[in-house]
């Protein structure tokens, strides 16, 4: 009786880790898609659009990492599923130079924006820097930490599901639909419907939402949720002035 106990509980941990695997590979393609619809006519598919040119060299370079970073998501996602654990994790050396570059990147590209978007009519640069950094900075702190955590499974894989997911607005701000396009607060909530989902998981596979997710989520949220806000503020003002003459 206590071996057919023993083994009852091994096979409904493989399951459940099982099924754990899977809904963040399926997550990690959703992420993949939000960033091919909303990226393919300036980037992806540019020549068959037509597309003007990237704005500067370093938005080049900024699209390819932050490409490589979601390709990357998704082959670690892929490994983790497919039970190719030490690949796995010899891969995943490549996130701890990749990530800091992302984050550098993408600060240096939303003052880049800032300063090519500034004066443009019927565009508040202000509040498009605010929603940008929220994003990249919605990234770093989750994805460090799971990187620093990456001992633990657990952890590990939602942060850096999170940390990803923050910077979907962006993606979804460039959607070819109407209330999307350049539209930051539809854009944020589609974000925060992807993290939902993460919330979702969680309950339904425990009954509980995990302390990373709560932590995480909340991050994202406040950060994103604050942004716009600030963008109006005088001190949101004065922090995109002084940014500004970070380039000059």
């Amino acid at each position: 009786m206590a071996t057919v106990v023993i083994d009852t509980q091994a096979i409904e941990k493989r399951n459940k880790r099982t099924r754990e695997h899977r809904f963040f590979w399926a997550m990690s393609l959703v992420l993949a898609f939000v960033v091919l619809v909303g990226f393919a006519k300036t980037y992806f598919l540019a020549p068959y659009f037509q597309a003007k040119p990237l704005a500067a060299p370093i938005v080049h370079v900024h699209a390819a990492l932050f490409t490589a970073w979601i390709v990357l998501l998704v082959a670690q996602t892929s490994l983790a599923s497919s039970g190719y654990v030490r690949i796995h994790r010899r891969l995943g050396l490549v996130a701890l130079a990749l990530a800091p570059t992302v984050f550098i990147l993408g600060v240096l590209v939303a003052i880049e924006m800032l300063n090519r978007l500034h004066g443009t009519p019927h565009f508040d640069a202000d509040r498009i820097y605010a929603v940008a950094l929220s994003e990249i900075i919605g990234f770093a702190a989750p994805t460090f930490l799971a990187l620093r955590l990456r001992r633990r499974p657990d952890v590990h894989k939602r942060l850096i599901l999170i940390g990803t997911t923050s910077m979907m607005t962006a993606g979804f701000g460039r959607w070819p639909i109407k209330f999307l396009l350049h539209q930051p607060i539809p854009a944020m909530s589609c974000t925060f419907g992807l993290l939902a989902m993460v919330i979702a998981y969680d309950w339904k596979s425990s009954s509980r939402i995990h302390p990373a997710t709560a932590l995480g989520v909340a991050w994202v949220v406040l950060l994103q949720a604050a942004s716009v806000p600030f963008s109006h503020t005088f001190a949101g003002h004065a922090f995109a002035l002084w940014s500004r003459s970070l380039s000059l």
